[in-house]
């Protein structure tokens, strides 16, 4: 098994033991099948798309919107999209290489 498959089983485990420990800890009329109510998911959809957004104008909030900008300035994006995916390649090969358990169970205790 890789490490990362290893790492999602550890993390899976610790998920779906908090999970039922919460199970019953609320009233199940307002929480949703992940344990919390709408309210908090929706905050928690609200604060993501603001993270992700930031304080981008409203014309330059999409992927479509940035790179039809990036055209039109005569950048070309196909190049830096394979630039940012070579990036993220390295990254990956890093993230792959690291023993994610032995961090995580660290962390955890």
């Amino acid at each position: 098994m890789s490490k990362l498959h290893d790492f999602a089983q550890a993390v899976g485990a610790d998920i779906k033991e908090i999970k039922t420990a919460l199970a019953g800890k609320a009233e199940k009329g307002e929480v949703t099948a992940n344990g919390i109510t709408q309210d908090q998911l929706n905050t928690a959809i609200t604060q993501a798309k603001a993270d992700i957004i930031g304080n981008a104008p409203e014309e330059l909030d999409t992927l479509k919107e940035i790179a039809d900008k990036i055209s039109a300035a005569g950048g070309n994006t196909d190049s830096g999209i394979i630039s940012k995916m070579t990036e993220l390649g390295g990254r990956l090969d890093t993230i792959e290489q690291e023993d994610l358990v032995s961090v995580y169970n660290t962390a955890k205790a």
